[in-house]
């Protein structure tokens, strides 16, 4: 591929010979240099932070810090961050692709400090490295500092602007004083906050450069003016009331954009033509079908829209592949929530883009993951270690949108032009549209999908032309590409916005909104809320201290408060104690049972649950007097059994991860007294084998007799350095629970109860293993007194099959074995004559059922007992029998007697003709069933879930194709 050009007004620092990894490795080695730390970039999941769906810049893993919640080992740090734009205040999406400078994903080198340096070094070290170390032009930098806030009470940073002309050689032309805006840094609308300053560079020829000053240009997003390093002074603590307070200690936080960084070091004009893309870009090229495209910059297209339509495809999929590999190895998984489905959207978006400009029709997002990692493998090893794992995500979601891709690209093909015709128009224009969309049968068949509220024609078109007339295509059809197509709603309004159309997303969101309630309203879950009482306080004190993992019972708790509640099994009570040896159910493990005391009467304790602060202990009755001393008494017995099933649901997490790969990651999980449950980020299914090689490794640490080792009260930073695992979205307070059953085997932060030795577990055994969804596994097992039970059940029903096979000579697995062969031989023998008869039912529908319409033989027919695969199969032989000039189409009721199917097969010279399309006859006969369904022009196939309607269908069909002809 050739290169691109170089920046020719950056030659005197720019060096194209100057890798990526050089200028990473250059940037953390200076400040290293100068004492500071180098640190681990921080996962793009923030761990303990839930105000954000993905770390998206440099501060996210020391804000802590600066909340003065924590603290470091260390009070000087360089790192360089992996972070994520693509929601909220920053996103990028919309832009990418689209311009040559915005990513999702990036890295922001950074350095720190922690009340230890501030303005004046950072200010002098920046332009150190900058100007002295990696040689950029003097006169073509900027310096921004901030100009006061009278709403803040502050005056200008003369401090930073005198930094600027005492530390460096800058004039004063070149230190601009910028609003709050561009220039004052805040966390949120409250905590720790300050002023910044900014370098930019001025990338412009020099006759441009002499016609409009550079100052001018600052912060206007001009894309060859632009911002390279923001220097951050935290200094304030921003109140509720808006005011500001001088925090104890000032730090420094500086982000550099890494991608920008390296195109000005090599001199190019864009991100995209640095070393960073360039593999992935060759990579792409490639694997594109289209001769024409042979790399980002060489591109044998003549048209100049469609040359700069395939480099924005290009630049889309070398931008998108590298934030769903990182977000995949950072244990985000495409899903239809939260973060995994910010993911699945963009993997969406590029396989849209490699689809429809760059025609490719097979999974191929999945193939850049090596080019990926042999670029940014060395700094970020977690790409490495999980590259088949994350190779294996990304193909199956690619898999599942392509089957529903091309499709809804159709529809969106089919009804868009309409859109665009309607677009400023009215009276007697529309009318005319009106009449040509109602001529155009296929699109009409599409807008009785999409405007699923009304059965009226022209209610629907009429709707449709109120919306299309503004250039905007309606929200039934954006919600019918998101709910039966799978198109993300931004993936849409991209597509519409190529077209210069609009969304109605007003529309859209309507029928989301409409669809969230009708799965509430159906969801088990739904909690009535004014069943629940408020508490009433029965004493003054401290409320709900835990002691339980050192006391199974306790003779002197005190009732703080009480309340009733109303459950299926009727009224019910929650009692609150000053503390209490019951766990609360948290992190999968259920809650406690046992007894409550209250003098001479006692009460069972039902469950125990976190409310809010308060440990709430459901029992049936509520004795009187409540003021006395409590005595609480744990079901010893349950407990013991529900410690060992969670000690050994982190032995086998352990072992899980030690056999299947560091890419499996918790994604939920049970804790009981009579079994374990476990979700985990793995796509394949675990076979026998490797799950029996995974028992006998759990039952060999059991066997160890590892004693427990806990520690409480840690730092979670500290923790997390020890190398113990934290689960994602789960949410940890500044001080940790750390259970380790050696070292290097098993240690994570839990708060539940475990045994104090493995043994105590005695026996590990697997009950099932399945998918729950998508690139998540689910392992059932039982522990202990359970999995001895499970072995004795599994010898007896063992015991038994033996003795039905006592006659016979040879062992049990042959015995079975034989008879699974002559079972499946019989089988074969039934179906073949079971389809024999349905074969010899052809003729006779041939025979009895052929009408001409037009010249053209239409033959339908009813079998039964047939299924979608029987029809399928016997369509190709009916369409065989048929010959040429004919359209066949038969039909069946499931053998459930719920669901109708239907095959349709056309001629070959019916399809050569153009008069006739077996996919767009199943089509209309699969929407008359309450369905759908599609296929090859020549046998396609639908069904519905209107079993009633297929004797009309049927007979419908050769009208049907009479209207089709016409």
């Amino acid at each position: 591929m050739p290169h691109a050009p170089m920046n020719p007004h950056l030659q005197s620092s720019a060096d194209p010979s100057r890798s990526s990894e050089e200028i990473r490795q250059d940037f953390l080695q200076f400040f290293q240099a100068k004492g500071h730390e180098v640190v681990s970039s921080a996962s793009l999941v923030p761990e303990g932070d839930g105000t954000l769906l993905f770390t998206n810049a440099g501060m996210n893993q020391f804000k802590d810090v600066f909340l003065g919640t924590g603290q470091r080992s260390y009070a000087r740090a360089v790192d360089t961050q992996k972070c994520l734009r693509v929601s909220g205040k920053h996103n990028d999406l919309e832009e990418v692709g689209h311009d040559t400078y915005h990513h999702t994903f990036f890295e922001m080198l950074g350095n720190w400090s922690f009340g230890d340096y501030f303005k004046a070094e950072a200010i002098r070290w920046a332009w150190e490295l900058l100007v002295e170390r990696w040689g950029l032009a003097p006169d073509r930098l900027y310096a921004t500092v901030h100009e006061g806030d009278d709403d803040f009470g502050l005056s200008a940073d003369a401090e930073a602007y005198d930094l600027w002309l005492s530390e460096t050689p800058l004039p004063e032309e070149r230190v601009l004083y910028e609003p709050s805006k561009e220039n004052f840094w805040m966390m949120g609308d409250t905590g720790p906050c300050g002023p910044c300053s900014e370098l930019h560079v001025d990338l412009r020829p020099p006759e441009a450069r002499q016609e409009t000053p550079g100052r001018e240009l600052v912060n206007v997003d001009h894309p060859q003016v632009m911002e390279l390093w923001n220097l951050v002074f935290i200094q304030y603590n921003a109140q509720t009331d808006g005011s500001l307070e001088p925090l104890d200690d000032q730090h420094v936080d500086t982000g550099m954009g890494f991608e920008r960084m390296v195109a000005v070091l090599q001199g190019k004009e864009s991100t995209y033509d640095t070393d960073l893309f360039a593999p992935l870009l060759q990579a792409m090229a490639d694997r594109s079908p289209r001769e024409e495209i042979r790399g980002y910059d060489d591109l044998h297209i003549e048209d100049d829209d469609e040359h700069e339509r395939v480099r924005t495809a290009l630049r889309v999929v070398a931008d998108h592949i590298r934030a769903i590999a990182f977000a995949i190895s950072d244990g985000v998984m495409p899903s239809n929530e939260g973060r995994g489905y910010v993911i699945r959207r963009i993997l969406r978006r590029a396989v849209r883009y490699g689809y429809q400009t760059l025609e490719l029709e097979e999974p191929f997002l999945h193939r850049l993951v090596g080019p990926l990692i042999e670029k940014m493998g060395g700094p970020f090893d977690g790409l490495a270690e999980q590259q088949e794992f994350i190779e294996q995500a990304i193909r199956s979601e690619e898999e599942s949108f392509l089957e529903t891709l091309g499709t809804g690209i159709e529809f969106f093909e089919r009804v868009v032009p309409h859109v665009a015709d309607f677009q400023d128009t009215d009276g007697e224009a529309s009318d005319r549209l009106l009449g040509a969309l109602r001529e155009d049968a296929q699109a009409m068949d599409l807008l009785e999908k999409a405007y699923v509220d009304t059965d009226d024609e022209n209610d629907i078109l009429h709707s449709f032309a109120r919306t299309a007339r503004g250039g905007t295509l309606p929200g039934q059809i954006a919600f019918l590409l998101h709910d039966t197509y799978g198109f993300p709603i931004d993936l849409t309004r991209l597509m519409a916005r190529e077209r210069d159309l609009d969304v109605d997303m007003e529309g859209y969101e309507t029928l989301m909104d409409r669809q969230q309630e009708r799965a509430r309203a159906a969801s088990d879950f739904a909690v009535d809320q004014s069943d629940v009482q408020a508490w009433q306080s029965v004493s003054q004190g401290e409320a709900s201290v835990f002691v339980g993992y050192d006391q199974a019972s306790v003779d002197d708790a005190e009732v703080r408060a009480v309340r009733v509640v109303e459950t299926d099994e009727g009224q019910q009570y929650e009692v609150e104690l000053s503390h209490t040896p019951f766990y609360a159910e948290a992190g999968g493990q259920v809650g406690d049972t046992g007894t409550l005391r209250f003098g001479d009467e006692s009460v069972q304790v039902l469950d125990t649950q976190r409310e809010g602060e308060r440990i709430a202990h459901t029992v049936d009755t509520l004795p009187e007097p409540l003021d006395g001393p409590v005595e609480a008494v744990v079901d010893a017995e349950r407990r013991a059994h529900i410690r060992a099933h969670h000690t050994a649901t982190h032995l086998m997490h352990a072992v899980l991860r030690e056999t299947l790969g560091e890419h499996v990651q918790q994604k939920g999980s049970l804790v009981a007294p009579d079994r374990l449950r476990f979700d985990f980020s793995h796509f394949d299914a675990v076979d026998e084998d490797t799950l029996r090689h995974i028992e006998r490794r759990v039952n060999t640490v059991i066997q160890q007799n590892i004693p427990k080792q806990e520690a409480r009260d840690v730092p979670i930073d500290e923790a997390l350095d020890r190398g113990a695992t934290a689960l994602f979205d789960e949410q940890y307070g500044d001080r940790v629970r750390v259970i380790t059953f050696d070292p290097d085997f098993s240690m994570e932060l839990c708060g539940g109860t475990h045994v104090d030795a493995t043994g105590e577990i005695g026996l590990f055994r697997f009950v099932s293993e399945g998918s729950v969804a998508s690139g998540v596994r689910r392992v059932e097992a039982v522990a202990g007194t359970a999995a001895l039970e499970h072995v004795e059940s599994e010898l007896e029903t063992l015991a038994r099959a033996r003795r039905q096979f006592r006659s016979l000579h040879t062992s049990l697995p042959e015995a079975i074995a034989e008879v699974q062969e002559e079972r499946d031989r019989l089988a074969g023998e039934v179906d073949q004559l079971r389809r024999g008869q349905l074969s010899d039912q052809l003729d006779a529908f041939i025979a009895e059922n052929a009408a001409s319409v037009d010249g053209i033989t239409v033959v339908t027919g009813r079998l039964d007992r047939a299924s979608m695969d029987d029809l399928q199969e016997l369509g190709q032989q009916f369409r065989d029998k048929l010959g040429e000039g004919a359209v066949g189409v038969l039909g069946s009721v499931g053998e459930d007697g719920e669901k109708a199917y239907v095959v349709a097969t056309v001629a070959d010279d019916l399809v050569d003709d153009g008069a006739l399309r077996a996919g767009d006859l199943v089509g209309t006969l699969g929407d008359r069933l309450g369905g759908g369904g599609g296929g090859r022009p020549s046998l396609a196939s639908a069904g519905g879930r209107d079993p009633e309607a297929l004797d009309t269908v049927l007979d419908g069909v050769p009208a049907l194709v009479r209207d089709r002809l016409e």
